[in-house]
């Protein structure tokens, strides 16, 4: 009896102990832009935050909140510090080790309600729905494999199936709660279309037409998103540049003008530095 009331205090101090390296974290990613020079962010504030959130999921590795605060705080480090290929694809090949680990454990919570891994994405998203941060998990596992696949190219990505995981695992997320992260999952899947190459057999799926249905849902849901506003212009360009045209231009120079929000200044201001090049 004692042995197991000691067991039961050990995991409750590592428990505890993980609890209080989240806030260290969130302490650490409020900070990130700290430093900034435009949309390039220095590496101190960011690099704490993911050692935080590491900690944390070391000591329990069945937090999903760590989890996915650690796989958003790697996609910002790829995006937003490193400056070299070489750089991103190292950020984003750790990214999808701690994507491949989360999931395993979604894997695991899917199995006690008698879901499995690969079952319908409305099936596999309805009982998602009841653990808390597994929306989480899929939306910013999706968005570092878009990232890992724009930084060893787009057919290399497809060969590898990286553009079906993203689908599916974007669409997971919206089904969860597409309200997530202000249209997240439809960022994703709308800047997937866009950039993803049409592949018969392969990626017949992609289509510039559902780009833009999927960037116009996320842009309703948060039209203060920059990110969003710049893959839309560049979405609506692809699709029809010369009926939308128009409609970019006014979007870009509008990520311009507008003053950034200070809880995303680095994003905002990368944002702005795109919307610049796309004009020029």
């Amino acid at each position: 009896m004692r042995k197991i009331l000691l067991f039961a205090v050990v995991i409750a101090a590592f428990a505890f102990t993980a609890a209080a390296q989240i806030p260290e974290g969130d302490q650490h990613w409020n900070a990130r832009a700290e430093g900034h020079v435009g949309g390039h962010a220095k590496a101190a504030q960011i690099d704490a935050a993911i050692a935080a959130y590491q900690k944390a999921v070391a000591q329990d590795p069945n937090n999903l909140e760590a989890r996915w605060k650690l796989l958003r705080a790697m996609r910002f480090k790829g995006a937003y510090v490193a400056t070299t290929v070489d750089e991103k694809k190292n950020v984003y090949g750790a990214a999808k080790t701690a994507g491949e680990s989360a999931l395993a454990v979604i894997d695991r919570f899917l199995a006690a309600k008698h879901v499995k891994s690969d079952a319908p994405e409305k099936q596999v998203a309805d009982a998602a729905r009841t653990i808390a941060g597994a929306g989480e998990v899929f939306l910013w596992d999706s968005a570092n494999w878009g990232e890992w696949a724009l930084a060893y190219g787009k057919m290399a990505a497809v060969r590898q199936g990286a553009a079906d995981r993203i689908r599916r695992e974007a669409t997971i997320a919206m089904l969860i709660n597409p309200k997530m992260d202000g249209g997240g999952p439809q960022r994703i899947l709308g800047r997937l279309h866009d950039m993803t190459p049409h592949v018969p057999f392969l990626t017949g799926w992609a289509s510039s037409n559902e780009a833009v249905r999927f960037l116009r849902e996320a842009y309703k849901l948060d039209p203060a998103n920059k990110i969003t506003r710049v893959f839309l212009a560049d979405a609506l360009v692809s699709n029809d540049s010369k009926k939308n045209s128009a409609e970019a231009i006014r979007i870009l120079q509008d990520v311009i003008n507008s003053p950034n929000d200070p809880s995303f200044e680095v994003e905002g201001a990368k944002a702005q530095e795109d919307a610049k090049a796309m004009l020029h």
